[in-house]
C-alpha cells in the first residue's frame, strides 16, 4: 500500500511510500480506512518544530483522527467484528501500569500515540488494539466520524471545569476550539465567549455555532471577558491556540476560584506563565491530554446520538487522500474549518 510517510528532516518532508499491509497481532484489528482528518499535530509535524523532531521519527506514517471498518481481527478478539464501522482513540495504552489502574489510561506511563509514535492513518489500512476502535454512532458518515477525537478533546477541556449554567470562554478557534464552542452551547453553558486573533473565517463561524461574543486582535480581550461578566471572570476558561498571549489572557480573565483548562502545544518555546494570577486568583490550572478512556467518548456519543453537534458545518472541506499536500496547505492557511482526507478502493494500490 501506498502511505503519506514523513521521510525528510525538514518543512513539508512527505513522500507516498510503499508500505506492507499490516497484519493484527493478538488482540488487534486491521482497519481499512474511510476518512482521516486534518489535526493540528498533524501541522506541527508538517512544520518540523521543535516538539516534531523530538517526538516524531522520520519513517512514520503520521494520521490519527480517523475511521473506517475493520477488515481483519487478529487472534483473543471477540466483540469486535469484520465490517464495523469504528472511530479510532487516538492512545494506544498499556492496560496494566498505575495511571492506567487509576482510570487515566489517556496518560498511560507506558503509552504511544497512533500516527506519532506508531504508524497511522494517512494510510490506506492500519492496526490497533481492538479496544481503541470505538463502533461509530448510527448514521454518522464516516466523514463525520472521523472527527470524534478533536470532538473528545474539546468535551474533555471543557469538562475540567464547570460548563452547565456556567460562562466559558474559549481561546483559539481552530477546529477543537469550534467544536468546544459548539459543545459547550450542547451542554448548557449560560454564556460562551469566543476568541481568536484575526481569521474571520473561523470567527464567523464561531458566532454561526451559538457563541454570544466574539473577540479578536481589535479588542482588548480581557477587558472585553470582564465587561460581560459583571466583572468577575469567566467560569471556565479554554485554551486550545497554543499561543503565549491567549494562555495569559485566558488567566486574567477566569474569576476567582475559576477554573484554567490547557489543550495546546507549544511548539516552539515555552510560554510564560502569570503563576502570581494562578495564586492570588485561587484557580484551578489543568492541562488536558486526550480523552478519558471511555468516558468522554460516551458523553460525546449521546451529544452525537441526539443530533447536539453541527458536524456538517464544522467539517468544511473533504478531499480525496491523494490530495493531502493540498490539504495541509489548506489547514495550515486557516481558511477552513475540518478538512477531511478520503480513502476510496483505489487508495491501496502502488
Amino acid at each position: 500500500m501506498l502511505a503519506w510517510t514523513k521521510v525528510r528532516d525538514e518543512a513539508d518532508g512527505f513522500d507516498l511510500v510503499e508500505h506492507p499491509i499490516p497484519v493484527p497481532g493478538e488482540g488487534e484489528v486491521l482497519i481499512r480506512t474511510r476518512a482521516t482528518s486534518i489535526c493540528g499535530t498533524d501541522l506541527h509535524i508538517w512544520q518540523w518544530d521543535e516538539w516534531s523532531r523530538d517526538n516524531v521519527p522520520l519513517g512514520t506514517v503520521t494520521g490519527h483522527e480517523t475511521c473506517g471498518e475493520i477488515a481483519a481481527i487478529g487472534p483473543g478478539v471477540v466483540d469486535r467484528h469484520v465490517g464495523d464501522l469504528v472511530a479510532i482513540e487516538c492512545h494506544l495504552a498499556c492496560w496494566a501500569c498505575p495511571r492506567c489502574d487509576e482510570g487515566n489510561a489517556h496518560v498511560c506511563e507506558n503509552g504511544t500515540i497512533l500516527g506519532v509514535h506508531d504508524h497511522g492513518a494517512f494510510a490506506p489500512y492500519f492496526v490497533v488494539p481492538a479496544v481503541n476502535a470505538r463502533p461509530v454512532p448510527p448514521g454518522l458518515k464516516p466523514e463525520h466520524a472521523s472527527i470524534q477525537d478533536p470532538l473528545g478533546n474539546a468535551i474533555h477541556t471543557l469538562t475540567g471545569g464547570p460548563i452547565e449554567g456556567a460562562t466559558v470562554a474559549v481561546h483559539g478557534l481552530g477546529p477543537i476550539g469550534l467544536f468546544a464552542v459548539n459543545a459547550a452551547k450542547a451542554m448548557g453553558a449560560a454564556k460562551v465567549i469566543a476568541v481568536d486573533w484575526d481569521n474571520r473565517f473561523r470567527m464567523d463561524l464561531a458566532e454561526q455555532l451559538g457563541a454570544d461574543l466574539v473577540l479578536g486582535k481589535d479588542h482588548d480581550v480581557v477587558a472585553e471577558i470582564l465587561a460581560a461578566t459583571d466583572g468577575r471572570g469567566v467560569d471556565n476558561a479554554c485554551e486550545f491556540s497554543g499561543a503565549q498571549a491567549a494562555l495569559a489572557n485566558a488567566i486574567r480573565s477566569t474569576r476567582m476560584g475559576g477554573f484554567v483548562n490547557v489543550l495546546s502545544v507549544y511548539g516552539t518555546s515555552m510560554p510564560e506563565v502569570p503563576m502570581n494570577e494562578v495564586v492570588f486568583r485561587y484557580l484551578h490550572l489543568k492541562g488536558i491530554n486526550g480523552r478519558k478512556m471511555w468516558g468522554t467518548w460516551d458523553r460525546m456519543h449521546a451529544l452525537l446520538e441526539a443530533g447536539a453537534i453541527d458536524v456538517e458545518r464544522i467539517v468544511t472541506h473533504t478531499l480525496p487522500v491523494a490530495e493531502f499536500k493540498q490539504g495541509m496547505d489548506l489547514a495550515g492557511r486557516g481558511d477552513c474549518g475540518k478538512v477531511v482526507l478520503m480513502f476510496d478502493e483505489d487508495s491501496a494500490k502502488p
